[in-house]
């Protein structure tokens, strides 16, 4: 189970990271603290009494995904490398463009369909070893839709100038315009994960017999390294913008030939490839290589653009390639697959929505809140369907099921 599934969908693709040594599920003495104040855990919490809520009657998933929302709601901090020059208020901004993505989904009242995590999840099993948190998709305000407060507003002007309203369309062939969607998707992303570090180590501190509870300090531990994983992405994408340049991103752009129903962007690591066969994005140091993925309509056509560091490219070439070469009922068939079950971050039409079944939308609701090993264990499942799929010389990639996030609307 994890602690942080529907705020920062935790994303596993290996037992790898499912799986930590026993000697990892417990701090110990000569270690910093988990609480971030840079002591040693023996001369700090180790044996304090909790300072928090300890008679509460929610599950502790339940009572950090609130802590969650609030650190969204009070979070004010610019993720520009040049901090200096910082001007204005820090913005609720668009992960994805409110006046050149979200406008062409949102209804004539002006919403669209998505997870929304500002609202109180519903608690589906209360069992406090084992609750089942569900976040339904609802009507959100488009101009709500995928808001952080990441940058400055002198900042997120310049920064996404290249792909804001006014900007022309996507040009595959733009470096700029790949690299700005690249970077956005990576770190809203990356602005998350800050987020659930901060939160673990307040809990940490305010509750410091929670570093008795395994559960709780493998959340801790994968955490670390998940940023560990995310600084030297970061620190690339700092400096190709301190020096005014779009170098080390390698993107695949996969064109639809129509606009449809569904915007996304996540960071991600997917398990398997088109035909099932797994890739291998975890390297011998048990670090996770991501792909940072956005999916845009626009008014005639409609994008997946998929980007990773020039020095990951290696892992993702073959990928790459498979991609280019099949054809697009296949893609489609695999990213709607993909998605739903990987990213929180669909937003969607409602008459793409309406267009579902019941069936269809209650799937979409079970793999958007799908986590640890059960996410694992359906994502094993798909790379199955996948293979079996690839060796069917009679299948018919246009057929996507219940779940079809590509019908034309």
């Amino acid at each position: 189970m994890s602690l942080f599934n529907r705020d920062a969908k935790i994303i596993y693709n290996s037992m790898k990271q499912l799986e930590l040594p026993k000697d990892q599920l417990f701090i110990h003495d000569d270690e910093l603290c988990p609480c971030g104040s840079g002591k040693m855990f023996s001369n700090c919490c180790k044996n304090k009494p909790d300072s928090g809520p300890t008679n509460s009657p929610k599950p502790t998933e339940v009572l950090l995904m609130e802590r969650m929302r609030k650190s969204l709601r009070k979070r004010r901090l610019c993720l520009h490398p040049d901090q200096t020059r910082c001007q204005g208020d820090i913005k609720e901004a668009h992960a994805l463009q409110n006046h050149k993505i979200i406008s062409l989904l949102a209804s004539s009242d002006n919403h669209v369909m998505m997870q929304d995590h500002t609202k109180q999840p519903i608690i589906v099993n209360d069992d406090p070893l084992n609750p089942v948190v569900i976040v339904p998709f609802s009507k959100v305000s488009g101009n709500k839709a995928t808001t952080q407060s990441c940058f400055c507003d002198l900042h997120d002007t310049e920064l996404f100038k290249p792909i804001e309203a006014g900007a022309p369309d996507f040009d595959p062939d733009n470096e700029e315009m790949r690299f700005v969607y690249a970077y956005k998707a990576f770190v809203f992303e990356y602005a998350k994960q800050l987020q659930l570090m901060s939160i673990l180590k307040e809990t940490f501190a305010e509750r410091p017999q929670v570093s008795l509870i395994p559960e709780m300090v493998k959340e801790y531990r994968i955490q670390c390294i998940r940023m560990e994983e995310f600084e030297p992405v970061k620190n690339h994408f700092d400096s190709e913008i301190m020096s005014g340049t779009h170098n080390g991103i390698e993107t695949c752009v996969v064109k639809i030939p129509y606009q449809i129903g569904f915007a996304n962007y996540a960071y991600i690591a997917p398990d398997f490839d088109l035909n099932g066969e797994r890739i291998e994005t975890i390297d011998e140091c048990r670090k996770m290589h991501r792909l940072a993925i956005t999916v845009l309509p626009e008014s005639n056509q409609s994008y997946i653009l998929l980007s990773c560091l020039s020095s990951e490219e290696i892992i993702y070439h073959d990928f790459f390639d498979q991609i280019q070469e099949s054809d697009i009922s296949k893609v489609l068939f695999y990213f709607n697959f993909l998605l739903p079950l990987f990213s929180e971050n669909l937003v969607i039409s409602e008459k793409l929505w309406d267009n579902h079944s019941e069936k269809g939308q209650f799937g979409l609701v079970h793999m958007a809140n799908l986590i640890g090993t059960d996410q694992f264990n359906l994502s094993h499942s798909i790379g199955m369907a996948l293979r079996n799929a690839a060796k069917n010389e009679k299948m018919d990639y246009s057929k996507r099921g219940e779940i079809d996030l590509f019908q034309k609307t």
